[in-house]
């Protein structure tokens, strides 16, 4: 009878311990929309996402003696892409094909520089992201974005403090782009 329930019981326990262990992070970073502008009345801009990292890690963990590669949970030029969408239709823009301007925000680089040692960690995030502005009439605008945000604990570098450090730093870049309107300046100047 014992031997009927220990090995289901150890069976269900490795399997727990196995599915604790992910190396998704997460990202959800925290989205600040801009006011609406009275003078934008309807205009259409479209919006793509690009990203151009050389390596799709968020971060690398040596853990146990072994590296771990921490990648994110979704796309991070899909996830762009719907905050500029969801900027700019706050503004007062449609997003859609076909606009007097159109919007590409990519990502050059976003990573968390993770170390620790027996007792601290440190967590050091970066993250740099630009949005080019191309006009029908051929002018164009380059705005960059870049934030960095710097924690340290005791103990270890667990994925949810990774986690939280990646969402602050985007959360930063995204609130940048929030109080900017220097996008809005050239749309109007150039797209309507």
């Amino acid at each position: 009878m014992l031997k009927k329930l220990f090995f289901p019981l150890l069976a269900a326990l490795l399997l727990a311990g196995c599915a604790g262990k992910s190396n998704t992070l997460d990202i959800t970073p925290k989205i600040e929309l801009p006011q609406q502008d009275p003078m934008i009345r309807g205009a259409t801009v479209s919006v793509n996402g690009a990203d151009q990292r050389t390596d799709q890690a968020l971060a690398k963990v040596n853990r146990d003696g072994e590296l771990v590669v921490l990648t994110p949970s979704r796309d991070l030029r899909f996830l762009l892409q719907e905050v500029l969408e969801k900027q700019m239709t706050a503004r007062g823009y449609m997003v859609g094909p076909n606009g007097g301007v159109d919007l590409q925000i990519i990502v050059n680089k976003l990573y968390a520089d993770v170390s620790q040692g027996n007792v601290r960690y440190n967590i050091t995030t970066s993250a740099d992201i630009s949005i080019i502005a191309q006009a029908k009439n051929g002018n164009k605008q380059i705005k960059h974005y870049q934030s960095t945000y710097n924690v340290q604990g005791a103990f270890v570098a667990s994925n949810q403090k990774i986690t939280n450090a990646v969402n602050s730093v985007l959360g930063d870049v995204i609130s940048d782009m929030a109080q900017d309107a220097s996008i809005t300046t050239f749309i109007k100047q150039n797209g309507q």
